[in-house]
């Protein structure tokens, strides 16, 4: 009857969509049969005295069992917590605690990542469900930021108005949310803009349209007698890509191979506890 039960899996994907959830409570439902079972024959042949020695037992047993195991049942139980939050979803481009790369599958042990230069990383999913999370694909508009600085005796209003359309011209680029020209600092004698734009990583690359953006702004100030300096300035982190001049922004073939990977990984994982149809956490 037990195995009977834990076979149902229509009825248990009605209680849960999630088939993680689905299956371990098909497992329960067999652990209780079973004991029950078992509980109802010793009572059946009138042996109270062992049941509650055998109870008492698996107690002293469980709790040792608990203990020694711990880290294993604490990765367990965060799997099944992060299947049921879902932060994230197969391919997506996450950090998790300073640790990047695309969704490649979640077991009952870890959170497998691809990185930008193919490495496979390993997180134990307690790590991941106590860490911060990053999800860079669950919005599909993205900003991207780069700062130039131009010397204080030039006109600031005018090198604004210029950077804001070239951007505003750059293949990519997003007219709404809009793109933004702002003072940041003035150091050492210049002042530094930041540059501020959205685009739709479904349709465009984000590192191209950023490198693209950078050049337009460039040749746009230099053109005005405007000359100015990039700041190396660590704000965002990109998907490895092709950076070159010719490279197209709507171009995402390399993300595409990145999906591409990602899905290779979950057809060779026996186990993945993400469910695509599950209700994403907001």
């Amino acid at each position: 009857m037990a195995r009977w039960l834990s076979k149902r899996q229509k009825f248990y994907r009605r209680l849960s969509s999630n088939y993680f959830i689905a299956s371990l409570i098909a497992q329960i439902v067999n652990v209780l049969v079973i004991s029950a079972g078992f509980i109802v024959a010793l009572i059946i042949l009138d042996a109270t005295s062992l049941v509650k020695t055998i109870l008492s037992a698996a107690g002293i047993v469980g709790l040792a069992i608990s203990f020694a195991v711990r880290d294993t049942v604490e990765n367990y139980i965060a799997s099944i917590l992060l299947s049921v939050r879902n932060p994230f979803s197969m391919n997506d481009l996450v950090d998790i605690g300073g640790q990047e790369g695309r969704v490649a599958s979640l077991n009952s042990r870890a959170t497998m990542l691809i990185a930008d230069d193919g490495s496979y990383i390993r997180i134990p999913n307690a790590t991941v469900f106590k860490a911060v999370i990053i999800n860079y694909s669950r919005n599909p508009e993205r900003r991207f930021t780069f700062d130039l600085s131009i010397d204080d005796d030039q006109s600031v209003v005018t090198a604004q108005a210029l950077a804001t359309k070239a951007i505003r011209g750059t293949e990519g680029v997003l007219d709404d949310p809009k793109p933004s020209v702002l003072i940041q600092d003035i150091v050492d004698g210049n002042v530094i803009l930041r540059m501020q734009a959205w685009v739709d990583q479904a349709k465009s690359s984000l590192g191209k349209v950023r490198s693209q953006a950078i050049r337009e702004v460039k040749k746009s100030f230099e053109d005005a007698g405007i000359y100015s300096v990039e700041l190396p300035v660590v704000d965002i982190k990109i998907a490895q890509e092709d950076l070159s001049d010719n490279a197209e922004v709507n171009d995402i073939s390399v993300e595409q191979n990145a999906s591409k990977k990602t899905l290779a990984q979950r057809a060779k994982s026996e186990e993945n506890l993400l469910d695509d149809k599950a209700p994403k956490e907001h």
